[in-house]
């Protein structure tokens, strides 16, 4: 039995659809704090050091909710 078969093949698309949504906005949110506090002094320009953390920390971010979605299909 599948953890997903929970909701009787009702809503999955939608679930898994908000799951990538949440977890994005969560990586890049996260990211552009932890690039401001980290990279920002060191490159003189916070905006910048925001932008570019957001924007790596997003990358593991789709991939890594992806698996785990697949995983919990499968278990």
């Amino acid at each position: 039995m599948s953890a997903l078969d929970a909701f009787n093949g009702q809503h999955i698309q939608a679930i898994v659809i908000l799951w990538i949504l949440l977890g994005g906005l969560v990586g890049v949110a996260s990211g552009a704090v932890t690039g401001m506090a980290i990279g920002g002094k060191a490159l003189g320009d916070y905006k910048l050091a925001a932008m570019m953390g957001s924007m790596y920390a997003a990358m593991p971010v789709i991939p890594g909710i992806i698996v785990g979605t697949i995983i919990l299909a499968w278990a």
